[in-house]
């Protein structure tokens, strides 16, 4: 298995992102993704929404949500919402789930208790994947009440499931909905620990390991300048989760090619075979085009 590539573009405009996402496509990137909170202290657009608007601009390359707190929203309309992306853009969503918490607000405003947050994903992934098929659904848990619910959109071909998460239980839901495994903020060894984890529960739950794949999200910064990068990339984390650069560090990657093919080669040598990256600043679409040109290749390489 070869590694793959995805972008979260970002964008302080919509042009901006839209331009993000044509320049991955047409660069060759496997995705472009869109994260997502409810609330949060800093700009954060809706995921789905601009999903649906880089569909109508790009044709090939996949969409996916990384992640969605898929726990804060109603199972019934979130499927309904997701059958419909995949029916909008062709057959080429993901949805990439996990249970998040580090912002209680938003917890609390979408009526969700932030200590239920995984029971509440478990369940609404049970429900979306019953309700998806199309079939009548009876399903009675704490976050809806089904009888015989039938929807109307059905999505063709089905929508990956792609979970974060880096705990155990993480691990355990993506071995047993996941159709990958995409756990954030992760050292190269704990992801190996972690994924082997993986596959040891997807067997318990009588599912084949080799159909989970097993991808990385993380942040970067990618420029020759050293001091550049590292000051793009710190002020961006600190300001986006109040906590100093020095303690997330280690999650991140950012430099210039030797560095970013050192560096994600930790994570290719532990076993990862996604990547996506998010841009913490700085001229996106260039560092879109310097790591399709000049790291994606040689980490391709070290997979093979």
């Amino acid at each position: 298995m070869t590694v793959t590539f995805g972008a979260l573009p970002g964008g302080a405009t919509p042009e901006e992102f839209l331009a993000g996402a044509q320049t991955a496509e047409t660069l060759g990137y496997d995705s472009v993704w869109v994260g997502d909170h409810v609330l949060w202290p800093v700009f954060w657009p809706e995921p789905l929404t601009m999903l649906a608007a880089a569909s109508a601009v790009t044709d090939r390359v996949a969409l996916g949500s990384g992640i969605l707190l898929a726990a804060l929203r109603r199972p019934a309309p979130l499927a309904k919402q997701t059958a419909t992306l995949q029916w909008l853009t062709e057959g080429r969503f993901r949805l990439g789930v996990g249970a998040g918490g580090e912002y209680p607000a938003e917890f609390e405003a979408s009526g969700v208790p932030l200590d239920q947050r995984g029971p509440y994903l478990d369940q609404t992934l049970e429900a979306l994947r019953a309700l998806w098929t199309g079939a009548p659904v009876i399903l009675h848990n704490d976050v809806v009440q089904l009888d015989g619910a039938v929807l109307d959109v059905v999505p063709n071909p089905a929508i990956p499931v792609w979970v974060g998460g880096r705990s155990a239980a993480g691990q355990r839901r993506a071995a047993q909905f996941g159709d990958a495994w995409m756990p954030f903020v992760i050292t190269p060894e704990r992801f190996a620990e972690g994924w082997a984890a993986v596959r040891g529960r997807a067997e318990s739950f009588d599912r084949d390991p080799d159909a989970i794949t097993p991808a990385l999200q993380l942040w970067g910064m990618f420029d020759d300048d050293l001091a550049t990068a590292l000051e793009t990339i710190a002020a961006r984390i600190e300001r986006t989760y109040r906590v100093p650069f020095e303690s997330f560090e280690r999650y991140t990657v950012y430099g210039d090619t030797q560095m970013w093919t050192d560096r994600l080669g930790e994570f290719v040598d532990a076993g990862v075979r996604h990547v996506n990256i998010v841009f913490a600043g700085g001229d996106r679409l260039a560092q879109l085009a310097r790591i399709a040109t000049e790291v994606i290749p040689a980490l391709q390489a070290r997979a093979e």
